[in-house]
């Protein structure tokens, strides 16, 4: 999978967190912390490959982090919280 390809699949990752409750998730996905776990994986694809928005980068690590540590803890508020973080900082035009 290209660059492109895996950044959309996070941005629709982020989407997902945003939009569905963290207690509908279908049970064949492995729930919340299933999901951001994945969303990890692609951010550890991505982050390499940035070149031009180093700066934004760190914000979405920032964002991803507090993310994955709220899923931890079963903090569903602050997973959608840093989700929306994420969605603020527009992850699809990163390059």
């Amino acid at each position: 999978m290209g660059f492109l390809e895996i950044l959309d699949d996070f941005a629709a990752c982020v989407a997902v967190v945003v939009s569905i409750a963290p207690d509908e998730y279908p049970r064949w996905s492995g729930g919340l912390k299933a999901h951001v776990s994945e969303m990890g994986v692609l951010w550890a694809e991505i982050q390499p490959q940035l070149r031009r928005d180093v700066e934004q980068a760190r914000r979405v690590e920032s964002a991803l982090q507090k993310m994955t540590s709220a899923a931890e803890v079963g903090d569903a508020h602050g997973v959608q919280k840093a989700a929306r973080t994420l969605q603020e900082l527009d992850v699809s035009k990163l390059r």
